[in-house]
């Protein structure tokens, strides 16, 4: 008896169960198919306004006797991830429209641009493209004639042989840098007083380099030194989580 009546019990939940999916399909085939149709679409995409540097400018609140102004804004320059300035004034830009991830099958587009200052009113009034085709490129710094830049996994260095600020030759110098968080690879490069050039990775990252000088492990955050003439590579600094930014007074000490 005890088993008859947990079947019958059983028996009635199924049949509940029936009749609530046969209303729920009827209800459905009763639907207009212009009402399934617009609930299928997904929601238009809406036209984002330029942002007006302006309106944002009359936002700040600087100290007394400081002044914000703008020197360079989109779309001469987009997604700007590191900047340096030369011994000309004019300022190398590395810009990535693709960072964080790019989109898969997507040609890689990122760019290092210069901007300049031609009529020393304090606004940018031309910019150059000297290097395109870039995945991701989250350093520069101007030197040996062209610039170095950090490039995902390497280290590459454009010459421009005849001066008019595009890059003639491509050389990669370092690879092995890791990629495993784009957020934390290669990045901010930096001339030291030593003639080094010094860069970053971040916690998530783990580089095996080869050089000349054999292999160059960091497994881990911390700043690189290297120097160009002999392609030595060497740790400066281990233990760092995500940081962005090395500078030196003038007394040669990091910050």
């Amino acid at each position: 008896m005890e088993f008859q009546f947990y079947q019958s019990v059983f028996v009635i939940e199924v049949h509940a169960m029936n009749q609530l999916r046969n209303r729920f399909l009827a209800l459905l085939a009763a639907l207009p198919l212009s009402a399934v149709s617009v609930c299928a679409q997904p929601p238009a995409k809406k036209d984002i306004p330029a942002s007006d540097p302006a309106l944002e400018q009359a936002t700040f609140r600087v100290p007394e006797g400081f002044e914000v102004s703008l020197y360079a804004a989109d779309p001469a320059i987009a997604k700007p991830i590191q900047m340096n300035f030369d011994e000309d004034g004019r300022l190398w830009i590395a810009s990535s429209e693709v960072y964080p991830q790019i989109t898969p099958g997507a040609p890689a587009t990122d760019r290092i641009l210069v901007v300049e200052d031609r009529d020393r009113d304090g606004r940018a009034d031309q910019t150059h493209v000297f290097a395109e085709g870039l995945l991701i490129p989250t350093g520069v710094a101007p030197g040996d004639g062209g610039a170095w830049v950090a490039n995902s996994t390497e280290l590459v260095h454009f010459a421009d042989t005849d001066g008019d600020l595009k890059a003639d030759s491509k050389r990669v110098v370092l690879s092995g840098f890791g990629t495993e968080d784009t957020h934390h690879i290669l990045h901010t490069l930096r001339w030291g007083y030593d003639g080094f050039l010094y860069f970053n990775q971040s916690i998530y990252i783990h580089s095996h380099v080869e050089t000349p000088w054999g292999v160059r492990r960091l497994n881990a955050g911390g700043i690189w030194q290297f120097r160009p003439e002999t392609l030595e590579l060497g740790v400066f600094l281990r233990g760092l989580v995500n940081t962005w930014g090395h500078h030196y007074d003038r007394y040669g000490q990091s910050f």
